[in-house]
């Protein structure tokens, strides 16, 4: 039976709806497959303007599950087709997985862009309270998947972009217990971060926490780097939730000890789910995967893998589709 199995493999084609890149590389001479997986939603999809918002079971345009995955040890680059079984010339050694996982999607009320002969489209926002049960659906959905859904809004909080941003932030605030509120702003921007909380844990929607940071004005003239202060915002919400780490033993097809789980995820929006998104979800993997590297002794403490110029040239044309 299991030779009539391998007989029909070549005509099986394995399809996915996403983004798939496997790459070996190395970092100090430890051997390492770099991978990352995009997994797409397969509701709502659709392209810019025509794909927006929530519908009425909790489906936002557009949503997307990024995992970055690191093998050490991994020489021969198993995941890409070689065997992992023969690890270094002859001499075995450990084979470590490290993951995280983030996720995108469109703001979960009812909005939509009219395509009309203007060059900017005309933009709408329906009423909040008709979509609140939408928003509850995905973020109970959410919740259930990933735990801790931490909202990070990098839409303009003024001009076009505004009506967007405040239905979000009215939204978690009807879905959150007895919400709590705080703003700071900067010398570019008069709204820096806005943050909203709940005081008490008593539905699963109390496991939101969202943050808006004004990507544009703090981000502007291709400022990547300040974004580093989102990062620094998110604070223990980042560092606690964690990362999944396994130890494989020999081979990627021993038995697995798992040593560590992620908690919670970083869920990112701008309007589009493109460009200001992919800069920040970069940051938050490039974050985690230092933090990993360090963990199993591969960089040392205050080190990064930008240093490493091969590494750099893969990480970058890999990030983040």
């Amino acid at each position: 039976m299991r030779n009539s199995h391998q007989a029909i493999d070549p005509y099986i084609l394995p399809v996915f709806f996403g983004y798939l890149n496997i790459t070996t590389t190395a970092i100090k001479s430890t051997p390492l497959t770099f991978v990352l997986i995009t997994r797409k939603s397969r509701h709502r999809a659709g392209t810019r303007y025509f794909a927006r918002g929530v519908d009425e079971s909790g489906n936002v345009a557009n949503f997307n599950e990024t995992e970055q995955i690191v093998v050490v040890g991994d020489s021969t680059g198993g995941l890409a087709g070689g065997d992992s079984s023969s690890i270094s010339s002859g001499s075995k050694q450990q084979v470590q997985v490290l993951s995280y996982v983030q996720t995108r999607g469109s703001v979960p009320v009812y909005w939509s862009e009219v395509i009309n002969l203007r060059r900017i489209p005309e933009l709408k926002v329906r009423p909040v309270d008709l979509a609140l049960n939408a928003a509850k659906k995905h973020f109970n959905e959410q919740v259930k998947l990933y735990g801790d859904n931490y909202l990070i809004n990098l839409v303009n909080h003024s001009g076009r972009e505004e009506s967007v941003k405040a239905a979000y932030e009215n939204v978690v605030k009807e879905l959150v217990s007895s919400p709590t509120e705080s703003k700071e702003g900067s010398e570019q921007t008069s709204e820096r971060f806005h943050t909203i909380e709940p005081t008490r844990a008593n539905k699963l929607t109390d496991h939101l926490h969202y943050i808006y940071f004004d990507f544009h004005h703090e981000c502007g003239g291709m400022k990547w780097h300040r974004a580093q202060a989102l990062l620094d915002n998110l604070g223990d919400g980042l560092y606690d939730q964690g990362y999944y780490h396994s130890i494989e033993g020999d081979t990627l097809a021993s038995n697995s000890i798992i040593t560590k789980h992620q908690s919670s995820v970083m869920r990112t929006n701008c309007m589009d789910c493109l460009d200001r998104t992919n800069v920040v979800q970069s940051m938050l993997a490039r974050w985690t995967l230092n933090r990993q590297l360090m963990d199993i002794g591969i960089l040392d403490k205050g080190e990064n893998t930008a240093n490493f110029e091969n590494f750099e040239v893969m990480f970058r044309n890999g990030k983040h589709n």
